[in-house]
C-alpha cells in the first residue's frame, strides 16, 4: 500500500504552529514523510525532506546559515528548494546532491504542508481557520502529539455526544445525548447541528458568563476532509430566541481543529479556540486555555487508550453503529469515496 492509498495527498496539512520554528528547525514526520520546516532569509518558510543526501542525516538536528540549513553529520548545506550549495572540502557539488522540497504556506499562524503534486497547490485551498488571527476574535491554541490514528479524531469531533461522559468538568452536561443531530452534507463537507434546550451551562460557559437560569444551547460542526473541523458552539439564556439567530443573550465561541496524520497510528493535533466578547480580559483568557487544554488532552487520552486496543483487537471483533454516529458515518463514506478516486485517478 502507497502513501497515496493511505491518506488523501492532494490537500493542505498543518505541519506547526508558526511560532515553533522561532527556535530554528523543526523535525516533523507528516504522512510518514520525515520533514525539516525552517525560516529563510527573507522570514518565508521552506519544507525540505529531512534527510541529507549524503548518509540520511536528519537536517532538522542542523542549523540555519543566512537562510540556508547545514547538515550537522559533514556540513552540507541546502538552499530553500533542497540544492545543495556547499559541500566542504570540494568545490565541484555532485549533481544530484539535492533533497526533496514541498510547498508551504504560513497562514492563520499555522504552517501548512501540500503533500501532492507541487503543481495542485493552490494556497486558496487552504482551511478557513481565520478566528485564529481575527483581530476582532482572540484565540489560545495549542499542539499535541497523539499515538493514535487521524481516523479516530473523525469519529471523536463530530460526535460530541460523548461530552457527556469525557468532559464532566468542561464541556459536559447530562443532558446532550437526550437530543438528536441533524446532518447535511455539502461540496466536500459534512454538518452535523444539534440544539440542546432547556438544559444547564457547562462548567466551561459558566467561567465566561454567570447564567443564572436553564440554557439553550447549540453544537455545529462542520467537517472537512481529510481532518479540519470548525465547531461552532455557545448558549444563551433558554427561550431567547438562540435558535431562530438571535444570539444577543448568550455566548458563542469556536473551538476548532485540525489534525494531520503522522503514521497510521499516530498524529498531530493542533487546536485553536476562540471567542468575540471581552478580548482584553488576560485573566479570561488565561482561564479559557487552560479549560480548553484540560478539555482537549481528555479526548487524546481516549484516542490514545482506542488506538492501542484496536492495535491488540482479535480479527473477528464486532464493531457497532449507534444513533450518534449518523454524521460520522456520512464523513467515512465521503472520505472513501475520496480516496477511492485518488487511486484511479
Amino acid at each position: 500500500m502507497t502513501n497515496s492509498e493511505k491518506y488523501l495527498v492532494d490537500r493542505w496539512y498543518v505541519a506547526a504552529w508558526a511560532h515553533e520554528l522561532d527556535k530554528g528547525p523543526l523535525g516533523r514526520t507528516i504522512l510518514d514523510e520525515p520533514i525539516v520546516f525552517f525560516r529563510t532569509e527573507d522570514n518565508t518558510v521552506a519544507a525540505l525532506e529531512d534527510s541529507c543526501a549524503h548518509r540520511f542525516m536528519p537536517l532538522s538536528k542542523g542549523r540555519i546559515i543566512s537562510g540556508h540549513i547545514e547538515c550537522p553529520y559533514h556540513g552540507l548545506v541546502y538552499d530553500k528548494n533542497g540544492n545543495c550549495t556547499r559541500v566542504p572540502g570540494q568545490s565541484k557539488i555532485p549533481p544530484s546532491a539535492q533533497v526533496r522540497k514541498w510547498p508551504v504556506v504560513e497562514k492563520f499562524r499555522w504552517i501548512w504542508v501540500w503533500m501532492g503534486d507541487p503543481q495542485k497547490a493552490d494556497p486558496n485551498m487552504i482551511p478557513d481557520f481565520h478566528w485564529n488571527d481575527d483581530p476582532n476574535w482572540v484565540s489560545v491554541g495549542d499542539y499535541f502529539y497523539v499515538k493514535g490514528s487521524w481516523r479516530l479524531f473523525v469519529d471523536n469531533l463530530l460526535d460530541l455526544s460523548h461530552v457527556a461522559f469525557v468532559h464532566r468538568s468542561t464541556l459536559g452536561t447530562d443532558g446532550v445525548t437526550n437530543f438528536p443531530v441533524k446532518v447535511t452534507q455539502g461540496d466536500e463537507t459534512v454538518h452535523v447541528d444539534r440544539w440542546i434546550f432547556n438544559e444547564p451551562a457547562p462548567p466551561m460557559f459558566q467561567k465566561v458568563r454567570d447564567f443564572k437560569n436553564q440554557v439553550d444551547r447549540w453544537q455545529m460542526i462542520t467537517y472537512r476532509p481529510p481532518s479540519h473541523f470548525v465547531i461552532d458552539v455557545g448558549c444563551a439564556d433558554a427561550g431567547t430566541g438562540a435558535m431562530d439567530g438571535d444570539r444577543s443573550n448568550g455566548v458563542t465561541m469556536f473551538s476548532n481543529h485540525s489534525v494531520t496524520p503522522e503514521t497510521e497510528k499516530s498524529s498531530h493535533y493542533f487546536w485553536h479556540h476562540a471567542r468575540d466578547f471581552r478580548l482584553d480580559d488576560r485573566v479570561l483568557t488565561q482561564t479559557l486555555a487552560q479549560a480548553t487544554k484540560t478539555a482537549f488532552y481528555e479526548d487524546v487520552e481516549i484516542i490514545e487508550a482506542q488506538q492501542e486496543r484496536i492495535n491488540t483487537a482479535r480479527i473477528d471483533k464486532p464493531i457497532i453503529d449507534i444513533n450518534a454516529d449518523a454524521g460520522v458515518l456520512r464523513a467515512r463514506r465521503m472520505l472513501e469515496g475520496l480516496l477511492d478516486s485518488q487511486k484511479i485517478n
